[in-house]
């Protein structure tokens, strides 16, 4: 099938081979002679030669030029050749080959620990995650058809000047290069090989291109095709969100994780479908920071935040006003805005859960040009709160958080004071499912005499988060249907 054009802006359509898009083209192509291995040269077709124009490869061309060979080669019963709108310009390029491999998809999981396998499953991804540390969801890439696997680790995010990093050498190479950088640019303006080009030029480890229309695609590269750099490809939405954010000068770091797909195992027990390649990868994704607490409540409590699965990163160390909503639920219907919209503006806004969808609070609350959202739940209990379909909670473009029933207790003695909501790696979706199945009763232990030490045990384990700890102590008087003995009284 035929590639899609650099920008598709043009009212051509191709329709041809990849493979054979130059086929029919009257270009000087050398053979070898079978007399004594003379390069003898391949004359041009008739109908080519009686075009009003020299087709040329990279040369500019009118769009009915372009239109009449098509039409001439398809004719005469030649593929048709390689036009592709760059730009505001209709270029002819050479034949589009792949460095992806068909194979690799059908291939099974890598042993585990075998650090070889691994590496080539990496090498040989078509697609895969970035984790940027502190962002709430992860970003699909895909590779393109030419350049490297990405690289190993996480490493900076560095917006490229120009965005369309259509710049011999980027004007901001010295800091990527410095940082060893994954380089993000806008599509559009130049081919993907010349962005490539510039960027590896510019010192970039790897070069991220944010589309400019809805979806995702495997970028073309003829005239790139052994370039040495990782280049791939992110879709519209969730690029520009990530473009967003760093022009307001929020520094992102980030790993390029090949992900790796098998219906079924025979090297590995796992229930995943999909992981990341390497057992470096993997540890990477399970570490991403996901929540944190918040500092400046009354007596240094710290009670946790869990960040939702859309929004955006919290800058490290803002401090922000805190402002109740209005209603106190947002869900005040046949209005795009909160009622106190006027006194939101710019601070970090306290909602209560309940009454509409997580989403259409967050929603009213950017639009109301709050800083933040802030969902208190309705119990001592925290989650990752999203949204369906995903892609909706892409214009949101301020971080959205929740804190449990306690910590918007706290919270309300805070109107108009200053908190920040400072990161922990301790704060994690999966360890607040464990404390749900104590305070549900599932998770303590069947025997009177050991609950009372898994009690002690786990106050012990949590003592730093007065949250955990609540939520814990209501659990076990539910399931001992007794009082909860006080700290040091447990045996």
């Amino acid at each position: 099938a035929r590639v899609k054009e650099e920008r598709p802006r043009s009212s051509i359509t191709i329709m041809n081979s990849i493979v054979a898009a130059l086929a029919a083209l009257a270009l000087v192509v050398p053979a070898r002679a079978q007399d004594g291995g003379v390069a003898r040269v391949k004359e041009e077709p008739d109908y080519v030669k009686r075009l009003p124009f020299k087709p040329k490869l990279f040369e500019p061309v009118d769009a009915e030029d372009a239109e009449q060979h098509i039409k001439a080669a398809q004719e005469h019963g030649d593929a048709a050749p390689n036009y592709f709108q760059v730009g505001e310009e209709m270029l002819m390029l050479p034949e589009v080959f792949s460095n992806l491999d068909d194979a690799a998809v059908k291939q099974d999981f890598p042993h585990e620990g075998n650090a070889a396998e691994e590496e080539a499953s990496r090498s040989s991804r078509w697609w895969g995650r970035l984790y940027i540390d502190g962002w709430p969801q992860t970003v699909q890439y895909m590779r393109a058809h030419f350049g490297e696997p990405p690289p190993a680790g996480l490493r900076p995010m560095i917006l490229a000047d120009p965005p369309d990093a259509c710049a011999a050498v980027l004007n901001n190479a010295e800091e990527i290069k410095k940082y060893d950088a994954i380089v993000v640019a806008k599509r559009g303006t130049c081919t993907f090989g010349t962005k490539g080009k510039n960027v590896l030029a510019s010192g970039g480890a790897a070069l991220v291109i944010v589309n400019n229309e809805p979806g995702n695609m495997h970028a073309p590269g003829p005239d790139a095709h052994d370039l040495k750099l990782s280049v791939s490809m992110v879709a519209e939405d969730e690029g520009n969100l990530l473009i967003s954010s760093m022009e307001k000068g929020m520094a992102l770091m980030a790993a390029m994780v090949p992900i790796h797909c098998a219906a079924q195992s025979e090297t590995v027990q796992t229930m995943d479908l999909c992981r990341g390649s390497t057992e470096a990868d993997r540890a990477i994704a399970n570490s991403i920071i996901e929540g944190g607490w918040v500092k400046g409540l009354p007596g240094d409590a710290k009670h946790e935040y869990l960040q939702a699965t859309f929004g955006t990163k919290i800058p490290t160390a803002k401090k922000y006003e805190i402002v109740h909503a209005s209603p106190p639920n947002a869900c005040n219907e046949g209005s795009e805005l909160l009622d106190n919209a006027e006194q939101v503006a710019g601070k970090a806004v306290v909602i209560e859960r309940g009454g509409c969808q997580f989403l259409e609070k967050a929603m009213k609350a950017w639009s109301s040009n709050a800083s933040m959202v802030i969902i208190v739940n309705s119990e001592t209990s925290i989650n990752r709160y999203g949204c369906e379909p995903r892609w909706k909670g892409l214009k949101v473009d301020i971080p959205a958080l929740m804190v449990t029933d306690k910590g918007g207790e706290a919270l309300k003695l805070m109107k108009g004071k200053i908190v920040e909501f400072p990161a922990s790696p301790k704060v994690r979706k999966d360890t607040w499912l464990k404390i749900d199945s104590y305070r549900d009763t599932t998770g303590w232990a069947k025997k009177k005499s050991e609950q009372k030490m898994q009690l002690k045990q786990l106050r012990t384990e949590h003592a730093e988060w007065p949250d955990r700890i609540a939520a814990i102590n209501m659990g076990y008087g539910f399931k001992t249907n007794g009082p909860v003995p006080p700290h040091g009284e447990e045996l």
